[in-house]
């Protein structure tokens, strides 16, 4: 009974347009009874409620950065990146190239990260910390370019809503991808049209629309309705300026960075070409588009489309309207989804603002039935699928963690024990196994050689692209003394995400692995495989790290 009950509520919170459609039609019920006015709700309440979903937001983002492990499968590697491009290492390397560990995000990502390990030292929290603060920040910016007073309630309202929005899409928010980085420039770039001066609005434009485009290179889409504000506002001459100047900001990194390579990082994107569509996730993408275009169809429907023709609000909606279906495109490519979705809640949720501000301006009443019926179906739908879905995603990531208690510590403990040796992981196994491989960049933290990623290769093995004939050579000639192996499991046997799931590595490349090294002692988690050319270096008799975490190897 109570289990039937709970997979209605993940229903309701997974479809949102049918949670509306729920709630509305409740509302409009014959016979419901009049709200007693004791308990009506009051613009204190809205504030108060939506100050305490941000709060929480807040909250769960501080929470992860002080978690010893991710939440994410391509946090690893984005981690990793960009420490190596921070210090001296090629972002993109060459397909020829024994290195197999270039991802297709644009170096802006790798850039900021990099920077804040370099600030406050090669740690989890470090890396995680600009993904927390451009998820944070994009919330507070998208307050200020609605708030029209201090204390303002709609504006203050609108952001809980947007902190929803994320929410809906579980973790998306707070993990280590370009994801949240594009929320704080969208934002910036939002707060800079809407509230800075001319000049300074179209810098920030540019530079903010430049960052943008080398975190996706889809970014600038993100910007169109900034595009379109700035239009209205200072003309299309000053804003073709403007995003002329989003090209040379765009140009920057390539330009004068050695180790980011404009040629590699294009064949890169060529790569990612081949991948072609899916229609895996299509439920899921026209779900939550329709659940962003549901409250501005709303205000067109009840208020009327006509009074917003000629207007700046109606330019801000054709601008939302045609840059949708090319996002739900790019989100139909393998390993994409959602997420490519994620940006435009804010520019959205802004444009809603817009048309309630101006609602309320001109005397709008709300009060006839369906109309507030409306606005309350919304409110309680973006409310249950934001908590609900977030309360989710945060005990399924609690519950992952708990399987592997202290798994960084054991990664720690390796290094020490075996300070002299280069060494590396080694993807073996699916689910807790393949989870087990995420603290990988805690050995690049610690100047370990990178030589290949799986997440890479997945990527790349889906083009058809094999390893280098270099890679082979490089696992022949010892260039990692060691690598770490999920424990109990066979190295390099993954088999890829995408249709038709083949294995990542060949069966040639196992082989050849399986030639030169020999799996010499065991920790809590891992099976140590040493290059034979290693004298040997496991200590005998030293126990295995326990269930107390007590450090160790076992020689086997």
């Amino acid at each position: 009974m109570l289990q039937g009950f709970l997979d209605i509520i993940i229903f309701f919170a997974r479809n949102m347009v049918a949670a509306f459609a729920l709630f509305f039609a409740v509302w409009l019920l014959p016979g419901r009874r009049p709200v007693p006015a004791s308990v009506r709700w009051r613009p204190a309440h809205a504030w108060a409620v939506s100050v305490a979903l941000l709060v929480v937001f807040a909250g769960i983002a501080a929470w992860y950065v002080g978690l010893e492990g991710f939440a994410g499968e391509v946090e690893p590697v984005v981690s990793t990146l960009s420490w190596l491009v921070s210090h001296g290492h090629p972002l993109y390397t060459p397909f020829d190239a024994a290195e197999r560990y270039s991802v297709l995000y644009g170096p802006s990502v790798f850039l900021t990260n990099g920077l804040f390990l370099k600030v406050l030292g090669p740690s989890l929290a470090a890396v995680k910390l600009a993904s927390a603060l451009g998820a944070v920040g994009s919330l507070l910016l998208l307050y200020a370019s609605l708030a029209r007073h201090r204390r303002d309630t709609m504006a203050v309202a609108l952001t809980a809503g947007a902190a929803m929005y994320f929410w809906a899409q579980g973790f998306a928010v707070y993990v280590v991808r370009p994801d949240a980085l594009m929320l704080f420039a969208v934002g910036l770039g939002l707060f800079g049209a809407a509230r800075l001066r001319p000049w300074l609005a179209l810098l920030t434009f540019a530079a903010t629309a430049g960052f943008a485009v080398n975190l996706k290179l889809h970014g600038l889409l993100y910007f169109v309705p900034v595009v379109a504000l700035l239009a209205t506002r200072q003309g299309w001459r000053s804003t073709a300026g403007a995003l002329a100047g989003a090209f040379v900001v765009a140009a920057l990194p390539f330009a004068f960075n050695d180790q980011v390579s404009l040629t590699h990082y294009l064949a890169w994107l060529r790569n990612a070409i081949h991948h072609g569509l899916t229609s895996e996730f299509l439920a899921l993408d026209l779900g939550y588009a329709a659940a962003l275009v549901l409250p501005l169809a709303l205000v067109l429907l009840l208020a009327g489309w006509r009074r917003w023709r000629g207007t700046e609000e109606g330019m801000l909606l054709l601008s939302l309207g045609a840059v949708l279906p090319a996002l739900l495109v790019l989100a139909s490519k393998p390993g994409a989804g959602m997420v490519h979705l994620l940006p435009l809640a804010l520019p959205t949720i802004y444009v809603l603002g817009r048309l309630l501000q101006r609602l309320h301006d001109e005397g709008f009443d709300w009060r006839p039935r369906a109309r507030s019926g409306a606005a309350v179906a919304f409110g309680l739908t973006l409310i249950l699928a934001g908590t609900v879905n977030e309360y989710r995603a945060v005990r399924l990531l609690d519950w992952q963690l708990a399987q592997q208690p202290e798994l960084a510590k054991d990664v720690r403990g390796i290094m020490a024990r075996y300070d002299g040796l280069t060494m590396a992981m080694a993807c073996g196994g699916e689910n807790v196994s393949f989870r087990s491989t995420w603290p990988r960049a805690l050995l690049a933290f610690s100047d370990n050689p990178v030589l290949i990623d799986p997440i890479s290769v997945m990527d790349s093995s889906l083009s058809g692209r094999d390893l280098s004939p270099s890679t082979y050579r490089a696992i022949s000639d010892g260039r990692i003394k060691m690598w770490l192996v999920p424990r109990g499991q066979e190295p390099f046997r993954k088999v890829n995400w995408y249709a038709p799931h083949l294995p990542i590595f060949p069966e040639a490349f196992v082989k050849h692995f399986e030639t030169f090294y020999s799996p010499r002692a065991q920790t809590r988690y891992f099976d140590l495989w040493f290059w034979n050319g290693v004298p040997e270096v496991a200590a005998k008799g030293i126990r295995a790290v326990g269930a107390s975490g007590e450090d160790g190897v076992l020689a086997r």
